[in-house]
């Protein structure tokens, strides 16, 4: 098979009655299902309907919307026809909308609701190419506005079963003349570190993950796999051809705590997608409801989250799957970790089964595996979850490389590493003078692979600048290598902070020490060309109002409590006994100063769609 649709084409006739799509037809209504027979028809139905308004093979198809289940039947419609589209989701901005579409020359454009639809139109003189606009939104008429035409997501499903009842097979036939090198995708970089880049990627760079994540996730056809992020994005559009490739349904849910919550509870899936803030969300969810509760519960649940964490450590270091990032024996540490191993375990299982069985039914009775990507998932969470007995399976990527690089084996989980090279994956570090690193050195990664991308689209500029003439793709990040070639991620190198003496420093180790506090929900280190480092702190403003009642510190609301010396003192506490000496940091490490912020961060201002930190944009909206 050398395509998505003709892997999916497999699996709709190996498991036709096997559910493809769970998804809400209401805000409260229950989840209703798509069979993978039904969904592939949906597929072709859209497919037809493109090619009866002109669809060409090759031609670039936008698609301006989030995760949805109409998103995933335009996209493999499109692909049916030997098309490449071109994704982004809601939070674009009007400059991306030109910048994306108006390159692509893009004649038809699928978006969400009409909120998109009158965006896309605000852009039209700069969208010379545009014809035709779709719309997902249910009940959306047929128009003309501007010279477009504007039709509904249903109506083009009717254009595209009339089209096949007078063309038998034609949506079929470009299917069978897919080849591998056929793009299937042209996805932009967010534009947060600069212009946005196309990325194209081929229907190779993704039969190789659909291959490959079988593998390591273990997945079996009629799983469930609860789906929120952002599907514009490599990461969770990856899964997708995962779960899908290998006949795994997908729950549609959002990354919000009370939606996502509540379809686990419903849903029961096998599997899911966060990255790590959605983690550390509801960690700190959970750490919350403990900290208001009597002291016997709070004592008997902290008690068995440490036993839980402790066991985890001695388990992998019996089992041979803590880091090397210096020289181990093995059999010492099997040993060493023998005996505490064995009087814990009894401990252990009492609180995976009892204490902390709770915790583990919040995300339904089946859940096999969570992966973490986009970011580091911190240790205390990562242990914390293990010790409820959930499994996370970290990873790293990007979309230049198609996107997954590393992942952790569900079989053989290396801890604090994102795991072992992908299938098909090489990976090499790089010290400042180009030289392969030893383990346990830092040094730049670079990946090689048929998942890579060739280039990007009409940028040989940018191309030449990170992509080798033999392949090797420089993705800019930081990382160490064990002795085992798992890899663990240190940080960016446009993160890195110079201080005026030259001191190099990551902040991302020291943001993630300073979250540890109950008082800091979010860090971020200054200091570039200054002497000293400085930090942006936005407090956890429930824990923070509860210390201060405590404490009889009276306010007139948040910005008048954020001024008073007991809050600066409590502050400068918390990150002086965050970052010291005997945690590990240097003393050019230390937080000279620091910034109470009185507003969490948020999509899109100081987050991206991913949830992730947009650390340019934060060094420009909080400049002074």
């Amino acid at each position: 098979m050398n395509t998505i649709p003709q892997v999916l084409r497999d699996v709709q006739n190996r498991y036709p009655e096997l559910n493809a799509q769970y998804f809400r037809e209401t805000r409260t209504g229950p989840f209703v299902a798509r069979t993978f027979a039904e969904f592939y028809q949906d597929a072709l139905d859209f497919g037809a309907g493109l090619l009866s308004l002109g669809l060409t093979r090759k031609e670039p198809v936008g698609l301006l919307a989030d995760n949805r289940r109409e998103w995933t039947v335009a996209d493999i419609g499109i692909q049916c026809c030997g098309a490449a589209d071109v994704p982004r989701g809601r939070d674009v901005t009007d400059a991306e909308i030109q910048i994306i579409y108006g390159v692509t020359r893009c004649r038809l454009l699928v978006v969400e609701r009409d909120v998109e639809l009158r965006r896309v139109l605000g852009q039209r003189k700069d969208l010379a190419a545009l014809s035709t606009v779709i719309v997902m939104e249910e009940g959306f008429p047929a128009l003309e506005v501007q010279g477009i035409t504007v039709l509904g997501f249903s109506q083009v499903l009717a254009l595209g079963k009339d089209y096949r009842t007078k063309h038998p097979d034609v949506v079929e036939s470009l299917i069978d003349q897919g080849q591998r090198d056929d793009v299937a995708t042209i996805i932009f970089t967010s534009g947060t570190t600069g212009r946005p880049k196309g990325v194209p990627l081929t229907q190779e760079n993704y039969l190789l993950h659909v291959s490959g994540g079988r593998g390591r996730m273990n997945t079996e056809p009629g799983n469930i796999w609860l789906t929120m992020l952002p599907v514009w994005h490599s990461f969770e559009r990856i899964v997708q051809y995962i779960a899908l490739g290998n006949g795994v349904g997908l729950a549609y849910s959002k990354p919000v705590g009370a939606v996502m919550m509540k379809d686990f509870a419903e849903i029961h899936p096998h599997y899911t997608t966060a990255v790590p803030r959605i983690w550390e969300s509801v960690y700190n969810t959970i750490q919350k409801k403990m900290d208001a509760a009597s002291g016997v519960k709070r004592g008997v649940f902290g008690f068995f989250v440490a036993v839980g964490g402790a066991y985890a450590r001695l388990d992998n270091l019996y089992r041979g799957l803590t880091p090397r990032f210096r020289k181990r024996f093995r059999l010492l540490d099997k040993a060493v970790s023998a005996l505490p191993r064995l009087a814990l375990m009894p401990l252990n299982a009492l609180g995976r089964n009892v204490i902390l069985k709770p915790i583990r039914e919040l995300f339904g009775t089946r859940l096999k595996a969570g992966v973490s990507g986009g970011g580091s998932l911190q240790k205390k969470v990562d242990l914390f979850f293990a010790a409820s007995g959930i499994c996370l399976m970290e990873g790293y990527g990007l979309t230049e490389a198609g996107p997954v690089v590393a992942v952790r084996n569900l079989s053989t989980l290396e801890a604090g590493t994102v795991g072992k090279a992908f299938p098909g994956m090489e990976i090499k570090l790089l010290d400042e003078d180009g030289k392969e690193c030893a383990a346990g050195e830092m040094g730049v990664i670079h990946c090689r692979g048929a998942q890579v991308m060739k280039g990007y689209f009409d940028d040989p500029e940018s191309t030449a600048k990170v992509l080798s003439p033999d392949g090797w793709l420089n993705t800019g990040d930081l990382g160490v290598m064990t002795h085992d070639r798992a890899l663990k991620i240190v940080g960016r190198i446009k993160d890195t902070i110079v201080l005026s003496d030259g001191e190099n420093v990551e902040p991302g180790p020291i943001e993630k020490h300073l979250a540890y506090s109950t008082y800091i929900d979010t860090a971020v280190v200054v200091g570039q060309d200054r002497k000293h480092l400085g930090a942006l702190i936005v407090p956890d403003f429930t824990n923070l109002a509860e210390y201060a009642k405590a404490n009889g510190i009276a306010s007139d609301g948040v910005e008048d409590l954020l001024t008073k010396p007991a809050i600066r003192a409590l502050y400068r506490r918390e990150i002086d006994e965050a970052i010291n000496r005997p945690k590990g940091f240097e003393p050019f490490e230390r937080i000279h100063n620091f910034t109470l912020l009185t507003k969490v961060f948020e999509v899109p201002r100081e987050l991206s769609a991913k949830q992730e930190l947009k650390r340019n944009e934060v060094n420009k909206l909080y400049a002074e």
